[in-house]
């Protein structure tokens, strides 16, 4: 089989569905329904696009004064790095499919340069990491580097054959990650490494092993080509703001929402601004921290359940490096280390000689550095950056620091769920009330990411037309 053709017809079918069960629900066009959309990042971007091509009256509304939410491009920036989300799966085949779909052109991005080690205080060459006496891992685990170290669970991963990652069977097995990784013979050395650089907790007692499985089993049923990730070319936002331009409506940007009003007839939302808007229903985009801002006609069961789901912890600080410093040490240019400063991932900038350097810290880390104002918070990380490479004070640059936990839009980087919670509050964070319909990355089914975000618009976009058909 042509490995092309056989991947747009997935991208087709992923796209095609919830046009197939509007047909099967038989309706040629609501004419006379207007839905509002709160939200303009992927989810309510995708959601509107949808019904308004099913004939709905869409409008959609946003709080801050840009589209694409938790997708930021830094254009001010010298290789316009990602603040937000940064790659595209190969198996995001609803992104995908817009991106062609609007003329927005993908490429392979510029690969991080290599990442060397500093554990303990010591720092260690990514080649002599297996014999390295800074490595603390015995013996049949040393040759294991610490980004690599997950993927032990693939060995016997319950989701490497199932997307259901939250049915409550699943969920009722499920445990803290560092308890299910000890019970699984993982080292406490190997733990301990994992938890400095966790990505799907902001801590491993209060991460769920069962997320883990879910992130490993989407890396476990791809292989080969299909491990490719690509992005826009001229950067993420290029999306969203591609998906705004196609809706008939412009979206109203500097408009956060107050309350939200049902009536047996339709829904009034009053914007901070005192405008108010009337529709026959919503669409509510945003993520739970922005959401719980809004005021619903919610049972305090459901409001309970919005406030119990933490969000992940991201301090970014993005950085453009003059001269290659790390060349001359002998040092590869990216470094994993299990201090203050996390990941810092170094990424030549096309056609330059310049790079992007991008300090990556995660979890509970983030704490004393949201504490801080944000002049305070760039000059500590920038002086245990001098202190890890001294060489790189005279040829770096600070271009923009990110904390996605202050923002009040966002309120942290992606949904997280604690051990168990999946099973009981997913079903139930997402499900319709009345007239309101809620979409965002924490509300999809299968995916993660980007995609997460496209999936969860399109099924929004399906139960509104269920309800006004």
């Amino acid at each position: 089989m042509n490995p092309l053709l056989s991947r747009r017809q997935l991208l087709l079918t992923s796209v095609a569905a919830p046009f197939a069960n509007a047909q099967s629900i038989g309706i040629g066009g609501p004419v006379g329904h207007k839905i509002l959309v709160i939200g303009a990042g992927l989810a309510g971007l995708n959601a509107a696009l949808i019904l308004e091509q099913w004939g709905f009256d869409v409008e959609v509304v946003e709080a801050r004064d840009r589209v694409g939410g938790r997708l930021w491009t830094l254009d001010h920036m010298p290789g316009a790095p990602e603040g937000g989300g940064n790659v595209i799966g190969s198996g995001y085949g609803r992104v995908i499919y817009r991106a062609h779909e609007l003329d927005v052109p993908l490429r392979t991005p510029p690969s991080a340069l290599p990442s060397d080690y500093q554990i303990g205080g010591q720092r260690i060459p990514r080649s002599d990491w297996a014999v390295a006496d800074a490595n603390p891992l015995p013996d049949d685990w040393r040759e294991i580097h610490p980004e690599r170290l997950l993927a032990k669970l693939n060995e016997d991963n319950p989701l490497l054959k199932t997307r259901a990652w939250h049915h409550v069977d699943l969920m009722a097995q499920d445990q803290p990650a560092d308890v299910g990784l000890r019970s699984l013979g993982f080292p406490e050395s190997a733990i301990r490494l994992i938890n400095a650089n966790n990505s799907y907790g902001n801590h491993l007692s209060d991460t769920s092993l069962m997320g883990l499985y879910r992130v490993l089993g989407e890396f476990g049923r791809l292989s080969g080509p299909a491990l490719a990730v690509t992005e826009v070319t001229q950067g993420n936002m290029r999306l969203p703001e591609a998906m705004a331009n196609r809706l008939t409506r412009p979206v109203s940007l500097n408009e956060p929402v107050l309350r939200i009003r049902q009536t047996p007839a339709g829904i009034k939302a009053t914007l901070t601004s005192g405008r108010t808007l009337d529709a026959d229903a919503a669409v509510i985009a945003v993520p739970l921290p922005a959401l719980g801002q809004i005021a619903l006609d919610l049972p305090p069961d459901r409001r309970a359940l919005l406030k119990s789901v933490a969000y992940h912890k991201v301090v970014q600080l993005h950085c453009i490096v003059d001269e290659p410093f790390w060349e001359a040490a002998g040092w590869s240019g990216s470094w994993w280390t299990d201090g203050q400063l996390g990941r810092i991932f170094t990424r030549p900038i096309p056609d330059s000689t310049r790079h992007n350097m991008t300090i990556w810290i995660n979890g509970d880390d983030c704490d004393r550095l949201n504490a801080l104002d944000a002049d305070a918070c760039t000059d500590m990380i920038l002086s245990a950056l001098w202190k890890l490479v001294p060489e790189a004070k005279g040829v770096t640059s600070v271009g923009q620091l990110v904390r996605w936990t202050t923002d009040p839009f966002a309120g942290g980087a992606w949904a997280l769920w604690k051990p168990g919670q999946a099973g009981s509050a997913h079903d139930a964070i997402r499900a319709p009330t009345g007239r309101l319909f809620f979409a965002g990355e924490h509300t999809a089914e299968a995916y993660r990411g980007m995609e997460a975000a496209m999936e969860s618009g399109e099924r929004a976009a399906l139960e509104v037309l269920r309800l006004l058909a």
